[in-house]
């Protein structure tokens, strides 16, 4: 490449300030803005004139934090910092935010090695780490409820001593009741002992860690009822005497009065766990939780005469297990609304986890995919790297980064990313997240570019080299007629050479969407007249015969059109070496011109049709190779486009191509005729 053509440092500012990725340059020690993206000037909460001044004064909240320092630092050592979910707090629609975001200060040095800026770098992740707090606070959440149940189970301990206590308190009754007819004294001792262990008894109920109380007969009057009990109720002691649909009348219509009915008249206790019921508390119905138990109390002749109820009020590990659950439930969505693949692994490395784009993409299903893990879909060739890394990042607890081959359902390798980071809590690593992102076309427009490179260099080295030949020659010469002739073959390499420089700029505009039209009413008559003539000129080996022409008066770029036409015709003279004659033909059908270029020769194999207009595409045959950078049809196509038209090809191998392309009239043309 010339140096005329090397991009400038004014454009390759301006093409930084396009990046999407949050982006800014700074120099000397008072961190001067040189130049900074939309991206990082969003970040920063100002507009374009904070560029040209300090950060410290462009950005005067970051006083008192960290970055000022670091990126003097970077500045005075040359060495490159970096941070991942780093807090900041910046001055956003006129108030103080805290993000949180992944960065970079990169040294940029000369040749000698001295640093004269800093490229800053930045992505913001705040979602990322409000997310693994919100996981932080639902292991919390999950560790409480833990502790409940493992006081649940102190409970039926404690249920079963009292029913060992009930058990002994109706053999001491029947004891009394024995002798009371022989020792009238000693049942008085005993009344009082009795009178002193239901004081003890009603004084340990009354103070019970759980909800407790005792309801009598199958009217299910409330004997007693502890302050545990009487706050889960919402009510006073007031209520104690009364019947318990009446003392709690929000029960009735709920579960509860008959399973106590049936347990009264079972005789069999009756467990419930995490059960809902409806409370009236502060003249408010509210959700109540508890683990019970309804267990009968039996008389001397072992029938039940009443019931006590045993209760761990669990309200609030309820609903924070039902907000994990809602919470999980909620990642797993948005999981599988990203639309990549995404997985999470064990700490020991184990597939346990993969969102339904990988199903889809794999046509598995989940136990399969986990079951299997990812050596039945990597590529064979790809297997022992993934297979190192991955063992690496599991040993060092290091990010994992590798590039692979994934076997989709339609039986294509297709290249990914994939990336994994460790959750790890209080030092221990609990899980993996990773995602495997598509990189298969970045991949393919890689060595598409590569090979564009090379067959440009080539293609432009031709003309160029022949060029500086000829001129040598006629400096060489005093004859004037060699002189012409070598002057006539510069000045149609130059023709070559200017041709391929203006494919390229074409492309840069259609890349930057700054191709325009100029609109204007012509005779496309006239048109493919004129461009078959020209072409014509240059084609001594062929015959370029235009067969059938549409008189139309046409509204559109002529200029650009002629090359569309010409690329056609030079395309088939060039396709068809062996070939004596281009048929060219127009039409009007249904309101739309329709032009063909017909040629005989090496014809396009069926894999080929579907990319003939991609950019940089090139037809080779086995036996020869034909110049161009293979910009032509693309170029073409984006014409077409541009006048809303469309295109198509018709070939078959050895008997030559017709190429098509058909403009609508209607809103651009009309017959002439």
């Amino acid at each position: 490449m010339n140096n005329e053509q090397r991009l400038s440092s004014n454009q390759l500012l301006e093409v930084l300030s396009l990046s999407k990725n949050a982006t800014a340059i700074y120099t000397t020690h008072d961190i001067i803005i040189e130049t900074a993206n939309d991206a990082m000037i969003a970040f920063w909460g100002k507009d374009r004139a904070v560029i040209g001044k300090p950060l410290e004064e462009a950005v005067p909240e970051l006083k008192g934090q960290p970055f000022i320092g670091m990126l003097q630092k970077v500045l005075n050592t040359g060495i490159t910092e970096a941070g991942e979910g780093i807090a900041a707090e910046l001055l956003i629609e006129g108030k103080l935010r805290t993000s949180y975001y992944d960065f970079e200060y990169r040294a940029i040095k000369n040749s000698a090695g001295e640093t004269y800026c800093i490229l800053h770098t930045a992505a913001d992740v705040t979602a990322r780490v409000l997310g693994e707090m919100a996981i932080e606070n639902a292991r919390e959440q999950k560790e409480a409820l833990e502790s409940e149940q493992a006081l649940n189970e102190e409970l039926a301990a404690a249920n079963e001593e009292l029913n060992s206590i009930n058990r002994e308190l109706h053999q001491t009754e029947e004891s009394l009741r024995q002798l009371n007819i022989e020792l009238e004294d000693r049942v008085a001792e005993r009344t009082r002992e009795l009178t002193k262990n239901e004081a003890r008894l009603r004084y340990l109920l009354a103070d019970a860690p759980v909800a407790m109380a005792v309801f009598t007969g199958r009217e299910l009057i409330i004997e007693a009822a502890n302050k545990k009990v009487l706050e889960a109720w919402g009510k006073t002691p007031e209520i104690i005497g009364m019947p318990l649909h009446i003392a709690i009348p929000e029960l009735v219509g709920q579960e509860f009065l008959g399973i106590l009915d049936n347990v009264y008249t079972s005789g069999e206790p009756y467990y419930g766990n995490e059960v809902k019921a409806l409370l009236e508390q502060n003249g408010i119905i509210e959700e109540v939780y508890s683990n019970f138990v309804y267990h009968p109390l039996k008389n001397a002749s072992g029938k039940t005469d009443s019931i006590m109820l045993a209760a761990n009020i669990v309200t609030e590990q309820v609903k924070a297990r039902k907000q994990i659950e809602a919470s999980e439930k909620r990642f797993r969505f948005m999981l599988n609304a990203i639309p990549q693949q995404v997985w999470t692994a064990l700490p020991n490395g184990a597939l346990d986890y993969v969102n339904q784009v990988v199903c889809d993409d794999f046509g598995d299903g989940f136990p399969a995919i986990v079951g299997h893990g990812w050596q039945k879909y990597i590529h064979p060739d790809d297997l022992p790297l993934a297979l190192t890394n991955w063992v690496t990042s599991l040993e060092t607890g290091e990010e994992y980064v590798v590039e692979f081959r994934l076997l989709f359902n339609d039986g294509v390798y297709r290249w990914h990313m994939a990336r994994a980071l460790p959750f790890i809590e209080e030092g221990q690593i609990k899980l993996w997240l990773g995602t495997n992102t598509n990189i298969d076309d970045r991949k393919s427009n890689e060595q598409k570019k590569d090979e564009f490179l090379s067959i440009a260099s080539h293609e432009l080295k031709t003309p160029l080299t022949s060029i500086k030949a000829f001129n040598q020659l006629m400096k060489r010469t005093s004859n004037a007629e060699k002189q012409e002739s070598f002057i006539n073959k510069s000045s149609e390499h130059i023709v070559r050479l200017e041709k391929l420089i203006n494919d390229l700029l074409d492309v840069t505009r259609i890349n930057a969407g700054k191709m325009e039209y100029s609109m204007e009413p012509f005779s496309f008559k006239m048109l493919l007249a004129d461009t078959v003539e020209s072409v014509q000129h240059i084609s001594p080996t062929h015959n370029i015969i235009l067969e059938t022409v549409a008189d139309v008066t046409y509204v559109g770029d002529q200029y650009r059109l002629e090359q569309v036409v010409n690329n056609f015709l030079t395309n088939a003279v060039k396709y068809s070496p062996g070939a004596e004659k281009v048929l060219v033909n127009s039409k009007i059908d249904h309101n739309n011109l329709i032009v063909s270029v017909k040629d005989f020769g090496i014809g396009i194999a069926e894999q080929d049709l579907d990319h003939l207009f991609d950019r940089y595409y090139r037809v080779d045959s086995t036996s020869m190779r034909f110049e161009g950078l293979g910009l032509g049809l693309f170029i073409s196509s984006q014409i077409i486009k541009g006048h809303k038209g469309s295109f198509w090809i018709d070939s078959e191998e050895g008997k030559g191509s017709t190429f098509y392309f058909k403009l609508p009239l209607n809103a651009s043309g009309k017959s002439a005729a």
